[in-house]
């Protein structure tokens, strides 16, 4: 019985090679990896783009918030601030 060992690549799916490292210096394997390099740059630069928007919408609803609380404050002085000056001049 003899062993062989059999090389495949991705860039062709079911073909088997004898030298896998001549393969990788082929021009088809060298395009087929800048292709799927390319590809990898879009999918991440999506990613990003998406990252970005949710950071984005994230920052606007806190700013939004911060807006909210500001006011409620301001409310809640102005409300102390009254409340003090009903109580001036009434001793317990």
């Amino acid at each position: 019985m003899e062993v062989s060992n059999v090389f495949t690549c991705p860039c062709r799916p079911g073909f088997t090679y004898k030298s896998l490292t001549q393969h990788k210096k082929s021009k088809m394997h060298q395009s087929w990896e800048t292709s799927r390099e390319v590809k990898d740059v879009r999918v991440q630069s999506k990613q990003f783009e998406n990252e970005i928007e949710r950071l984005k919408n994230r920052l606007e609803h806190k700013e939004s918030i911060e807006i909210e609380l500001l006011n409620r404050i301001r409310q809640l002085e102005s409300d102390i601030e009254y409340w003090k000056k009903s109580c001036e001049g009434v001793y317990i």
